[in-house]
């Protein structure tokens, strides 16, 4: 097994301080597939708990090919800090998504030359893996292609979410996109909540990777646990949003089944002082997203639904 640290230079800070990212390159020595996952381009999306159980476990057990490890692939991202709160998702400077900018310019803006030596290294490899979280949420896929259902019920993630980046401008230039137009197979994973440490979805990650890294024949088949015998997949969504300024609680955990009429949450007004209104669901489905706030203005975001009527249930190989 052979360990490689390298640093990738992308810039310098106005007091010159050199910016670059660091990944690890694990290497069999026998030939086989390449893995490329990366962790954290946005500032806050802490999945780096992941990362590291898999560095952990590969050091151990890769029998064949190479897997790279991103830990932050956002330098700048993850400065971004206010008082507590690490907001990391839009670069201040530009306004605009972090992973809005791919495949990159490595003579462009910051984002973009980020973008650049993520995506030179994420190209080289068989299959990459962008990892994230999502504000409150359970464990989901993002996927881009039909095609690309075969490696989902291998992961074995219960939720998986179809975009069709192609023909969406609003996904253009993400790194899954791009990798798509480089020929690339690829993956989101949405590993859970912001800013959270969230034991069972790490697990349920670490776990879906390795059976991933086993059917590269990466790593002995043994040493991983088997898919749920069903995932699901989905592409309609539907948002709640706050009917007024309020403090707000959320009627059902993440995960819930949701049926029409059921409460998907309270709105506290301190405009009618010892009252409460209850928003409820005109939709059957499962609760798979929430805003991580209990404060709202008026039109925020609260709460998003999968909808029933267009979950697809595949069947996986166990």
């Amino acid at each position: 097994m052979k360990i490689t640290k390298n640093r990738n230079f992308v810039g310098t800070t106005p007091m010159g301080t050199e910016l670059s990212i660091l990944n690890y390159e694990l290497d069999s020595e026998t030939p086989g597939k390449h893995v490329y996952i990366q962790s954290g381009i946005h500032g806050g999306e802490i999945t780096q708990w992941i990362i590291h159980e898999l560095f952990l476990f590969l050091k151990k057990n890769l029998r064949q090919g190479k897997v790279t490890l991103v830990p932050c692939a956002n330098p700048v991202s993850w400065t971004q800090r206010a008082y507590y709160s690490t907001n990391g998702k839009f670069d201040f400077y530009m306004g605009k998504d972090w992973n809005r900018n791919f495949p990159g310019n490595p003579e462009g803006s910051m984002g973009e030359r980020i973008a650049a030596v993520l995506f030179a290294n994420a190209k080289k490899s068989d299959f990459a893996l962008d990892l994230h979280t999502s504000r409150e949420s359970i464990p989901f896929g993002i996927y881009s292609r039909s095609d690309y259902e075969d490696v989902l019920k291998i992961i074995g993630i219960g939720y998986n979410q179809f975009i069709d980046m192609k023909n969406s401008p609003a996904y253009a230039n993400t790194m899954n996109a791009g990798l798509d137009a480089a020929g690339v197979r690829n993956l989101c994973i949405e590993c859970g909540s912001h800013d959270a440490y969230e034991p069972q979805n790490v697990r349920e990650v670490v776990n879906g990777l390795k059976r991933l890294f086993a059917s590269f024949d990466m790593i002995d088949s043994g040493l991983t646990e088997p898919a749920p015998a069903e995932i699901k997949t989905f592409a309609k969504t539907v948002k709640y949003t706050a009917p007024v300024g309020c403090l707000l609680r959320l009627a059902k955990p993440l995960g819930a089944r949701i049926k029409k009429g059921d409460d998907l949450f309270y709105c506290f007004d301190n405009n009618d002082l010892g009252s409460v209104l209850a928003v409820q669901s005109k939709h059957d489905g499962v609760l798979f997203k929430a805003s991580p706030t209990h404060i709202y203005w008026s039109g925020d975001d609260v709460v998003q639904l999968l909808l029933d009527e267009d979950t697809k249930a595949l069947t996986t190989a166990a």
